[in-house]
């Protein structure tokens, strides 16, 4: 059986990934206000939770630094390769966990020799309408033969 052709697609920042990283940022600290704590530990709450928005403004919705995803590409069998800030190039394979839907997809994948699998965010505003879309039908009906085993006869 023939693999539908390798999907490469280019990250874009996000003003939606930006609206809502801000958006739990402030809901949170909010919440931690509300709490009866010392006054110190929520400081030190807040702090953490404005330095970890700080680091997903930057590396999620602006794409910048060298931990920003820039590309993409996916093929017909889920392997999945990423470019990254610095310029690195990590290869893996997408897990089954990845969720794709019409307004936003994770890619679930773990790179070749890890331990753990790493999730990326995709949203409309990151990519072109039709790389979107190619994008998630290549995720959604792609076949790992290690995973799935051979497709099923279609004669």
């Amino acid at each position: 059986m023939r693999l539908p052709p390798a999907v490469h697609v280019t990250l874009q920042p996000s003003r939606r990934a930006l609206a809502w990283v801000v958006g739990m940022a402030l809901c949170t600290c909010a919440v931690l206000a509300t709490l009866p704590l010392d006054p110190v530990l929520i400081g030190l709450a807040v702090f953490a939770i404005l330095a970890w928005a700080g680091d997903r403004i930057v590396v999620v919705a602006l794409r910048q630094g060298p931990r920003a995803v820039l590309a993409m590409w996916l093929t017909g069998d889920r392997l999945l390769v990423i470019r990254t800030g610095e310029g690195r190039l990590i290869a893996g394979h997408v897990r089954s966990s990845t969720y794709v839907g019409a307004r936003i997809t994770t890619i679930v994948w773990r790179p070749d020799g890890a331990w753990r699998s790493r999730a990326e965010l995709i949203l409309p505003d990151m990519l072109l309408e039709d790389d979107f879309r190619r994008l998630r039908v290549l995720l959604r009906y792609a076949r790992s033969d290690e995973a799935h085993g051979a497709p099923a006869s279609q004669a």
